[in-house]
């Protein structure tokens, strides 16, 4: 089995998640006495969340850059960002990458293809939603991506950061973002909900909506273990 690389910090519970997700999914594929081989270099949150808000893509291209070297440079064969919204900038480190890559947009589209999903609504950060970071992804394959608008997309970000990213779960939060969930369900007949940050399914159950949910995080993470065994 392939040694795993994890971009981590970005935010730090989901950065938890993955890591307790990838030995789960491995002890439930092969057995509880198989632990994966895991290495996670921690970023400064702070300093990718700035270069967002400038739109300083160089330096978050930088960011990630350095720390899959840093990845690779502790063993990693196989690696990952343990977020959503630092892939505005793939198309930009691509093909500058020191090691394989497991995309999560990539692997969330092949899911919602593979599951004939036809209406997506998109939940992100601010920066996810407003970038099209999903939406021009599901459009080239003919489904329809629903993006709230207007303050809503602010509303969500806020919900999200700073406590989700946290790991926090703020009860009225995540009733707020049930509210806004129905209600996008309701009016654009949406056929699935796409948890795509990887703090939301800290706040968001299956039960919690009368749609299937597509955690972005869960899905990720089965990606990066099938590589991984490859």
């Amino acid at each position: 089995m392939k040694k795993i690389g994890l971009v981590g910090g970005i935010g730090p519970a989901s950065t938890v998640e993955y890591y307790l997700g990838l030995i789960q999914k491995c002890q439930n594929e092969l057995g509880q006495n198989v632990y994966p081989e895991i290495v996670i270099d921690s970023v400064n949150m702070t300093k990718h969340d700035e270069a967002l808000r400038e739109k300083n893509y160089d330096k978050l291209c930088e960011y990630l850059l350095v720390s899959l070297s840093n990845l690779k440079t502790a063993g990693a064969e196989v690696a990952a960002i343990t977020a959503n919204t630092e892939h505005i900038v793939w198309e930009m480190i691509a093909d500058k990458v020191p090691l394989p890559v497991i995309n999560i947009v990539d692997a969330v589209v092949k899911s919602i293809r593979e599951k004939k999903y036809k209406r997506v609504l998109v939940f992100g950060t601010e920066f996810t939603m407003r970038s099209g970071l999903y939406k021009s992804e599901l459009l080239k394959r003919g489904i329809v991506p629903i993006i709230p608008t207007g303050e809503d997309i602010e509303h969500i970000g806020k919900l999200i950061y700073p406590n989700l990213e946290n790991g926090i779960v703020v009860e009225a939060d995540k009733a707020k973002l049930l509210e806004l969930a129905e209600k996008y369900i309701a009016r654009e007949k949406a056929d699935a909900l796409l948890l795509g940050c990887t703090e939301l399914p800290l706040a968001i159950k299956e039960t919690d909506v009368n749609v299937p949910l597509l955690n972005s995080t869960e899905i990720h993470i089965n990606e990066i273990y099938y590589e991984a065994i490859k």
